[in-house]
């Protein structure tokens, strides 16, 4: 939720009364949100898990930099103008999981290797391969984003 400047706030950033006010560095917008409670869940260990998985693989600086071109691109179109990507992470972890969901029999994010990302082929390989295989929305100029994992 986007909130407006108040008198009483000013430029206040913090918690107050179970909510959690911010202010984005890249848009200049004052944002506030209702405070979470971390419930404990079976799936979290998993998710972790998977996370911990990805990032072990330690991509490439040439892949970085690729994820964060493609970000800068993403974020300029209308259509995921409220839906932005923050870091280079944020794509990072779309991709894995969209290629899980797409190839369910052949990718566990919990024991990828780069070993098997190589033997497989897999489209994780290169940004551009992830694109042309659907995992994330095609942009202009794609095409030159081939640097490998």
């Amino acid at each position: 939720m986007k909130a407006t400047r108040a008198n009483l706030l000013g430029e206040f950033t913090g918690k107050l009364d179970g909510l959690i006010y911010y202010r984005s560095k890249r848009t200049g917008k004052l944002y506030v949100r209702r405070q979470w409670i971390h419930k404990p869940h079976v799936a979290n260990a998993q998710f972790s898990s998977a996370n911990k998985a990805i990032f072990s693989l330690q991509p490439s600086q040439g892949y970085k930099d690729n994820l964060r071109d493609y970000l800068m691109q993403y974020n300029k179109l209308a259509e995921y103008e409220y839906k932005p990507l923050w870091t280079w992470t944020n794509v990072y972890s779309k991709l894995m999981f969209a290629m899980q969901k797409a190839m369910p029999e052949t990718v566990d994010l919990k024991t990828i290797s780069r070993a098997q990302i190589e033997e497989q082929n897999l489209p994780c390989i290169s940004l551009k391969a992830a694109i042309e295989t659907g995992l994330l929305p095609k942009l202009k100029g794609y095409e030159r984003f081939v640097a490998m994992i």
